[in-house]
């Protein structure tokens, strides 16, 4: 569904609070999740109020016809602090499922990889998704994402044991990037 006017990417405010509980809180969002995804509402308000300094957030945010806004989808960009580990970065992204065919979650991903590439200096960027999403897959995989490895019986899903697989992305600085010889 692609009822928006405008796609705005930005940072996390303050007042995103109650609109990014109710995206976290959306059932199928919730059966793909990686995440700790039965956050009590007390724990999701802390933890998304105050995000560890490693923690990048940033908002896809549609304009309605109707001229309201509405935060449509989230993706998020953990640094590794250990040593030996601070060229990597965790990166997740959820959007509603009725936004996911649109235009709403490249974009979202681009904005992340920007940040990570040219803000953060990151060299390599891993994300864990379930092997039978493949929208969450192909979306990973347009961004440069590669399957790494096959994560057996990863977790308990609706009452069987799922496999996930692990993607990563190595930034190259001066190499062309995807984006560069797709054009």
């Amino acid at each position: 569904m692609t009822d928006f006017t405008t796609l705005t990417i930005r940072g996390q405010r303050s007042d995103d609070l109650e609109q990014l509980l109710a995206l976290w809180s959306n059932p199928a969002i919730l059966l793909n999740s990686l995440e700790l995804p039965y956050m009590s509402d007390d724990l999701f308000r802390d933890h998304f109020a105050n995000p560890p300094a490693d923690m990048h957030t940033l908002i896809a945010e549609a304009g309605l016809a109707s001229g309201r806004r509405r935060i449509v989808g989230m993706a998020w960009l953990n640094t590794i602090a250990r040593p030996r580990r601070r060229h990597v970065g965790r990166v997740g992204v959820i959007i509603y499922p009725d936004y996911a065919d649109s235009d709403a979650a490249a974009p979202l991903l681009e904005a992340v990889l920007d940040l990570s590439d040219t803000w953060l200096g990151l060299r390599r960027l891993e994300t864990t998704v379930f092997a039978d999403d493949t929208a969450a897959s192909a979306l990973y995989q347009r961004g440069g994402f590669e399957h790494e490895a096959t994560l057996r019986r990863y977790a308990f899903r609706q009452g069987a044991w799922a496999d996930a697989w692990l993607l990563a992305r190595l930034h190259r600085p001066g190499a062309p990037s995807s984006q560069d010889e797709s054009a």
